[in-house]
């Protein structure tokens, strides 16, 4: 049979919700992707294997990608999760062990735009330049693909393959952190409470010998943007009814009563940006505070991570404010269309009343509810909210910091 006849099999393993969302894509579309690249026949396939982290807290994407490899018989496995994965303080979009034809592909680190194009491109380089044998791809090392829409990616080694491919300055600079880490392994004084630099959130395998990273600051916003995304912050809004309830009863105050009618329309606009924005950055700090969302951790080896993670929460939040502010907007704008008379308006103010009277009016009493708002959000269930403003993995591996910290500060953990 010759390789032109020959069908190549990938399977794709995916955690619930986006990344299932685009491995069914993926599906339909890779095979003639991965086409362009080789004469081989491809099939893809969902493989019905749940990704689940180990007891440390790691996710085995060798493990899991050799037990579906070994048992549906594919020629090569790729995890797709939203768990963030760390090289250094460089994102990594994706890694594998090409001795396992397993590889994995971090979806927060692909952005929040394009990230489905940008997914498939880099699983098609992954898979046809590093995974699949020579013999199956008709190519090599140096028949991989570009980025594509997956960006220029680098590519980092962690083990002697080095030198296949990559500038000389990427090489020199993480065959220097292998040196490092290696005096790291033999000192125990050099090795602090909890060396994971290299793990992120998604942890580190010995196997792993290829990494494709972004980085520099380029990189670190792009993360920040796919954790945000992955994060969802649109489902916040749901989740802080009684918070909403309290905003609109305040912003129903500022339309019943004339006294901010005229408040409203005399603070001009500048003023009133800066009332709500005092008003948004307030509500948004009380719900990360009120919420325990604010992460902090003892180890130093995690202030990369934990800085990431802090600022993809705020983000989050604030756009779930936002999106409520919002909504509220439009309802109080209505509403003060509907109840406040024009002429009754003009005798109030004094002079002609005009359609940004009305705005101004809404404007202010959105800004004013929003503050009652946030009060009432004291009443929302602590673990609706976590659960709306962080993603699945997300919430994993916060809880196993947590236990990790409570641990140490417990007494430590054994070696």
């Amino acid at each position: 049979m010759t390789d032109a006849t020959r069908t190549t099999v990938l399977d794709l393993v995916a955690d619930p919700g986006l990344p299932t969302e685009l491995a069914h894509r993926l599906v339909r579309d890779l095979p003639a992707a991965l086409g362009e690249h080789d004469d081989a026949r491809w099939e893809v396939r969902l493989a019905d294997e749940p990704i689940v982290l180990d007891e440390r807290g790691a996710l085995p994407a060798l493990d899991i990608g050799d037990r579906v490899r070994e048992r549906d018989g594919a020629d090569a496995v790729v995890l797709l999760t939203d768990l963030p994965r760390r090289s250094g303080a460089d994102p990594v979009v994706a890694d594998g062990g090409t001795g396992h034809r397993v590889g994995l592909v971090s979806l927060p680190a692909l952005g929040a735009i394009n990230q489905y194009r940008r997914c498939r491109d880099t699983v098609v380089r992954l898979v046809t330049g590093h995974l699949v044998p020579p013999d199956r791809a008709g190519a090599g090392e140096s028949g991989a693909p570009d980025g594509g829409h997956a960006g220029p990616l680098t590519r980092i080694d962690s083990g002697p393959r080095a030198g296949t491919d990559g500038d000389h300055h990427d090489q020199d600079r993480d065959q220097d952190r292998d040196r490092d880490r290696d005096r790291a392994d033999s000192d125990p004084a050099r090795r602090g409470p909890a060396d994971d630099s290299d793990a992120g959130s998604g942890g580190v395998e010995d196997d792993v010998d290829v990494r494709l990273a972004l980085t520099g600051l380029r990189g670190r916003v792009r993360l920040l943007a796919g954790m945000v995304r992955a994060n969802r912050p649109w489902r916040l809004v749901p989740s802080l009814s009684p918070a909403i309830a309290a905003a609109a009863a305040g912003a129903a105050f500022g339309i019943f009563y004339s006294n901010i009618w005229e408040l409203a329309t005399a603070l001009g606009t500048a003023r009133q940006v800066t009332v709500m924005l005092i008003a948004l950055v307030g509500m948004t700090a009380w719900l990360i505070l009120d919420n325990r969302l604010w992460e902090s951790r003892r180890h130093r080896s995690l202030r990369e991570e934990m800085l990431l993670s802090n600022l993809s929460t705020v983000i989050t939040v604030a756009c779930g404010v936002l999106a409520m502010f919002a909504l509220l907007f439009v309802l109080a704008l209505v509403a003060a269309v509907l109840v406040i008379p024009p002429d009754y308006l003009s005798a109030t103010l004094m002079r002609e009343s005009g359609p940004d009277d009305w705005i101004m009016i809404a404007w202010l009493s959105t800004s004013m509810g929003t503050v009652a708002g946030a009060l009432g959000s004291g009443f929302a269930d602590d673990g609706a909210v976590r659960q709306a403003a962080y993603s699945r993995r997300e919430q994993e591996r916060r809880a196993r910091l947590d236990r990790a910290d409570d641990g140490d500060h417990g007494g430590g953990t054994p070696a």
